[in-house]
């Protein structure tokens, strides 16, 4: 694969990297009660496990040794899987309510969302100004960006492994 895709690529996967790292804590911040949930604590580690491998996979492509390397795109399945993981995880998270930004009783209820309960005599409130149009939005772009980032994990995981092999297997001389 032409080093310039191949390292275009690797941007976009940094860039998407930044996005999920950055929302991620964004909504971690800005829980009112009570711990993050653990999805949320678990996309922080995505984005920052994807801003890894998308250095990683720049750095591959300047050293000559890891240029087409099967090792550099095992990684990148790797992290094609974990990035999956991630999306399904919040999609379930978010649940069944899910693109349902102006569901109020829903927003309210759903954990990623409401940014934390408050019990007061055995039953749970949430803040009345909680931002919660703009929690659910970015709890949405998350699940999003987590899908997109490991489709660009396994188009280059792909890449990296069929390079490998076309260079292990040169075509023989045509006469």
């Amino acid at each position: 694969m032409n080093p310039c895709i191949t390292i275009l690529l690797r941007l976009t996967q940094l860039i998407f990297g930044a996005i999920i790292l950055s929302l991620s804590v964004v909504l971690m911040l800005g829980q009112r009660a009570g711990e993050a949930p653990v999805i949320t604590k678990f996309s922080i580690f995505l984005g920052s496990f994807g801003l890894f491998m998308a250095v990683f996979g720049v750095f591959s492509q300047i050293f000559a040794a890891m240029r087409n390397s099967k090792i550099v795109g095992y990684f990148d399945f790797v992290a094609a899987l974990f990035q999956f993981a991630g999306g399904v995880a919040t999609a379930v998270a978010l649940g069944p309510g899910i693109n349902s930004c102006s569901n109020k009783r829903w927003r309210e209820t759903n954990d990623i969302v409401n940014g934390g309960y408050i019990v007061v005599n055995g039953n749970n409130f949430v803040y009345r100004n909680t931002p919660f149009e703009s929690r659910c939005q970015m709890a949405f772009a998350i699940t999003t960006f987590e899908f997109l980032i490991g489709m660009t994990f396994v188009i280059s995981g792909v890449a990296m492994v069929l390079a490998a092999q076309r260079r292990k297997n040169p075509e023989p001389a045509k006469w």
